[in-house]
């Protein structure tokens, strides 16, 4: 192994295996059992138009990320993107909690993989072994996964190809259920079953439901950066023109899927009986065409999104601690690719073992995990959209891909962006009874750790000069801030 700065990840992704990356890190398994509180906040139709106005919200997003990897398509991504516009404290912070962001999704699809599971085979969870702020933890559950981490760590050891072509096959077999699943409701169901349209509230209004589902969509349609993390990963052949277009399409299709799967069942039977029924995407199909089989395909496409988005999201995450390690930013033990496969190996390792310790908090982890990881992505991509615009200004030359409306969007995005922020970071003080939640303490401890990271590196900072830096991140000393047109 090394760490040479001259070292780079082997180029073996095509278009297709961006599509797959990006799309099934997005939709995981969080439908089946959210379903119902979807249409409890909001009725059928208002959650289709809060995900519609939601992805759109995303989509403005995610413009921004395919014009900066065509600027700077290395690993890393935001850590990239910032370093290159702020400097290397601003890349570090937001390397840091985008790091934190990924090992919660990481751990929260580990231990979320059994509902699935324990679903399609009751048996599978075992004797309760102990609780865990009020979950019960059973052996065959935690079994499951940590053989689940083992196996996508194993996968990201030996190079980006094999989990590639996991990738590829659980997305795209994802798909072809999915469509037989839209059909079976569409066609069978009954435009009827939509009654009433809209969840109102006490005093008969519509908007508080919709902007509650709207409020969720940003992290239900996260996980399109994954991208951004694997770039430098792309086959020679690959266009930076088409990866963008892949993140783009991705995102409509995401939304797409989130609203079809949101009508096809809310068809099959009067919605407001649906909500009674346990794993209502589901279960819905059994009830109304009295048909397991279709309802064990919605569970199978369930089990492979989480799989997927699992995958994705490992793998992104060995890229931040690599960009990290390669600049010497932190230990540049993470910087270490393996002469054969090509993988950040130690990343990879480092990673499999918090995720082995994470699946042994169980459920009870499950909530403050995904309100932090919202707010470091919400964060994220503030930083990515603000880049954007500061690259516009300073009149780099242009990118493979370049965002429609320019800043106008790019600055759509960033308010969106800063308001799910901190409507993220507000919310679980609110339902912590304007009381410092869980979330908070969480994020400054990792705060404080990561600030104990950045004192103890001085010195390996100041080992190398900022030029050398930069090629070890960007590949080259020059500066695309020094390259006017």
């Amino acid at each position: 192994m090394t760490t040479e700065s001259a070292v780079r990840l082997k180029r073996e992704l095509r278009a297709v295996e961006y599509f797959a990356l990006s799309f099934g890190a997005i939709v995981g398994v969080g439908w089946v059992v959210i379903l119902g509180d979807w249409l409890n906040q909001a009725g059928p139709v208002g959650s289709i138009l809060a995900f519609l106005v939601g992805g759109l919200v995303v989509l403005l997003v995610g413009l921004c990320y395919a014009e900066m990897i065509g600027r700077l398509p290395v690993s890393g991504g935001e850590i990239v993107y910032t370093y290159e516009i702020f400097g290397v404290p601003t890349c570090f912070a937001t390397g840091w909690f985008l790091a934190l962001g990924y090992m919660g999704t990481t751990i929260f699809e580990a231990v979320s993989v059994v509902w699935v599971a324990s679903t399609l085979a009751p048996r599978i969870q075992g004797p309760l072994l102990y609780s865990f702020n009020g979950s019960p933890v059973y052996r065959g559950s935690l079994l499951l996964g940590l053989g689940g981490m083992i196996l996508i760590t194993f996968l990201n050891y030996l190079g980006v190809r094999p989990a590639a072509q996991l990738q590829n096959a659980l997305t795209y077999s994802k798909i072809l259920l999915v469509i037989v699943i839209f059909v079976v409701g569409l066609i069978w169901g009954k435009f009827s079953h939509l009654e009433p349209l809209f969840r109102r509230d006490l005093h008969g209004s519509i908007w508080p439901g919709m902007a509650g589902v709207f409020l969720t969509v940003p992290f239900w349609m996260s996980g399109f950066n994954t991208v951004a993390q694997v770039m430098e990963e792309k086959a020679q052949r690959t266009s930076l023109k088409s990866v963008g277009s892949m993140i783009v399409l991705s995102i409509i299709s995401a939304t797409l899927f989130y609203c079809l799967i949101i009508l096809a069942s809310s068809m099959t039977m009067p919605w407001e009986k649906l909500l009674k029924l346990d794993l209502p995407a589901a279960s819905c199909f059994e009830a109304a065409f009295h048909s397991p089989m279709l309802s064990r395909s919605v569970l199978l496409v369930a089990l492979f999104g989480n799989i997927t988005v699992w995958n994705s999201v490992f793998l992104s995450s060995t890229r931040v601690l690599f960009a990290l390690g390669r600049a010497q930013i932190i230990s540049k033990q993470f910087g270490a690719v393996h002469p054969n496969s090509g993988s950040p190996v130690r990343a990879v390792l480092f990673l499999g073992v918090v995720g082995c310790l994470g699946v042994f908090l169980g459920k009870g982890a499950i909530l403050p995990l995904v309100n932090i990881t919202s707010s470091c992505y919400a964060l994220s991509y503030v930083m990515v959209c603000l880049g954007v615009i500061a690259m516009r200004r300073r009149k780099i030359s242009p990118a493979a891909y370049q965002v429609p409306g320019g800043v106008l969007t790019a600055s759509a995005a960033t308010v969106a962006s800063a308001l799910v922020l901190v409507l993220s970071l507000y919310q679980p003080y609110r339902d912590a009874g304007q009381r410092v939640p869980l979330e908070w303490w969480l994020i400054i401890l990792w705060a404080g750790l990561g600030a104990v990271f950045w004192y103890f590196a001085r010195g390996l900072r100041r080992e190398i000069s900022e030029a050398e830096r930069r090629a070890m991140i960007v590949g080259t000393e020059t500066s695309p801030a020094e390259l006017r047109t």
